[in-house]
């Protein structure tokens, strides 16, 4: 890498850690909401089947709180699982692949780019984030991909789905649930998106800061 990709990248990081923390921060301001839910729910469900204030605090009530602290458990364990170093060493490993003309190009288009974040906190443990310029794209989400818009031959909308299986009386019935949208650049890679709404700010984002890929929306 470069010494002006490597001072790009100080920046970027620099940026994104802001974004980083406040997302962590705000993950964990949710976490008293669901650990009241699951005792809440509990206690709830032992009046709703016919129990009575002793079998309540003696069972539901000591499961509610078990379901409680493993919310926060698991809540806890995802915020110490992820690290600014991580996130790095993702963009590192993405751009250190690009030639050392293309980390110069890459740098050039700096001015040109524009930025777009995504939040996910139920399904993500990092802040996913789009750049685009003329001339590459970058996506965080979870892992660094770098798209180079010369490669692109097309772009196109895709629901991605998966398949679940459950029995039905005596049958096994398998169906296929979306889970998500994603923006194809075809040649180049996919942005995985979660709803039609992202799928739409990453568009815009194209259609204003990459001629080429407004070309290939259209």
């Amino acid at each position: 890498m470069n010494a002006e990709l490597k001072q790009w990248l100080d920046a970027e990081m620099k940026d994104y850690e802001k974004v980083f923390k406040a997302f962590n921060s705000g993950t964990m301001k949710k976490v008293p909401l669901w650990m009241a839910l699951c005792v809440i729910g509990l206690v709830a469900l032992g009046f709703g089947v016919g129990g009575g204030l002793d079998t309540v605090l003696r069972i539901h009530l000591p499961v509610g709180v078990g379901m409680a602290l493993f919310v926060w458990l698991c809540f806890w364990i995802q915020t110490r699982s992820v690290s600014m170093k991580k996130v790095r060493a993702s963009y590192e490993k993405a751009l250190g692949g690009l030639s050392p003309a293309d980390q110069a190009a890459f740098v050039r288009q700096g001015p040109l780019c524009g930025r777009i974040g995504f939040e996910n906190r139920m399904t993500d443990k990092y802040p996913a984030r789009l750049m685009v310029g003329p001339d590459f794209w970058v996506y965080f989400r979870e892992a660094c991909q770098v798209f180079k818009v010369a490669d692109i031959q097309k772009l196109h909308a895709r629901q991605e789905t998966t398949r679940v299986g459950y029995d039905l009386g005596k049958t096994h019935v398998r169906q296929s649930l979306g889970v998500g949208v994603s923006l194809v650049a075809e040649g180049a890679g996919k942005i995985y998106l979660e709803n039609a709404k992202q799928l739409e700010q990453a568009e815009e984002l194209i259609k204003k800061y990459c001629p080429k890929g407004k070309e290939l929306l259209q």
